[in-house]
């Protein structure tokens, strides 16, 4: 049982970075300077994108700032 939810996890986390990265490319924005504009290093959006960092609301504020959307545009499942 605990295999299957530490699977949902890595999916959850997945498809969050899956739609940061829609909306950052739907901006025409690199990643180098989102990480900028968020006081981050680009490995570490790199790993928020790819899905591979469990990231803090704080840090997923501070992306949604830099986009300029609301962090709900994060959650909402957009299928």
């Amino acid at each position: 049982m605990y295999e299957e939810h530490r699977h949902s996890e890595k999916e959850y986390l997945l498809a969050l970075g899956k739609r940061i990265r829609k909306i950052r490319l739907s901006k025409k924005i690199s990643q180098t300077e989102i990480a900028y504009r968020c006081h981050f290093d680009k490995s570490s959006y790199n790993a928020i994108e790819a899905g591979k960092r469990n990231t803090t609301i704080l840090t997923l504020l501070k992306i949604a700032n830099a986009l300029e959307v609301s962090i709900k545009d994060f959650l909402e499942d957009d299928s």
